[in-house]
């Protein structure tokens, strides 16, 4: 079964709904397109690979 989301709830993370996330973007969520996912910018702060 395919569970669909909130067409809305990536906008609401100030995220896009790309195929993929670049290296300077996480996935927080998926989104209701087909193979697509929700990625924000990452900060500064959460990057620990210095």
């Amino acid at each position: 079964m395919c569970s669909f989301v909130e067409a809305d709830r990536c906008l609401k993370h100030n995220g896009r709904c790309k195929i993929n996330c670049s290296e300077l973007e996480k996935q927080v969520d998926i989104c209701p397109s087909p193979s697509k996912i929700c990625c924000i910018e990452r900060l500064y702060e959460e990057d620990e690979t210095f």
